[in-house]
């Protein structure tokens, strides 16, 4: 079985590592979280809120456990039958999820643009009607797809089409 460590491979590396994946169970939320974005299924084990609340937001309250469970290991191998079972749903909860939470981090960025301006009144901004988008840095080609895929609104889909003419 091959290992992959922060020794021998930088973030960027075990990240797209990470994402070539198919499945993953994990205790690491960011190991979790980094795998979003290629839709790798994945369970968690988790010692804090931050994989159950993941877990709950996507939908699979069924796909975490506790570290302290005395029972962790048959519910483990239980919890890795239903992923590989389930695989293809879960993928489609991680999509939405990751894509839901690219509008949350662009809304972060307008109340932070808003905060500026009522602070600041002088500082310059730029002025107009903006879609989610473009209060993010530019999405990888693959985050765009997700977006198409997953975000249908008229607004996100006339917005998906400029950034497809800027990043094609």
């Amino acid at each position: 079985m091959p290992v992959f460590t922060s020794e021998d491979y930088d973030i960027f590396q075990l990240v797209s590592i990470l994402r070539q994946s198919s499945l993953m169970v994990s205790s690491r939320y960011h190991g979790i979280v980094s795998t979003m974005p290629a839709m790798v299924a994945s369970a968690g084990v988790t010692m804090d809120e931050r994989i159950r609340n993941l877990m709950n937001e996507r939908g699979h309250q069924h796909l975490f456990l506790t570290v302290d469970d005395p029972a962790l290991e048959p519910k483990l191998l239980n919890m890795m039958e239903t992923l590989v079972a389930e695989a293809d749903s879960v993928r489609d909860g991680v999509a939405r999820t990751a894509v839901r939470n690219l509008k949350v981090m662009a809304r972060m960025g307008k109340f932070l643009e808003e905060a500026v301006q009522r602070t600041y009144p002088e500082f310059p901004l730029r002025s107009g009607v903006f879609s989610w988008e473009e209060y993010l840095p530019p999405l990888s080609k693959n985050l765009i797809q997700l977006a198409e895929r997953y975000d249908s609104s008229p607004a996100a889909l006339a917005a998906v089409l400029i950034l497809h003419a800027q990043f094609p």
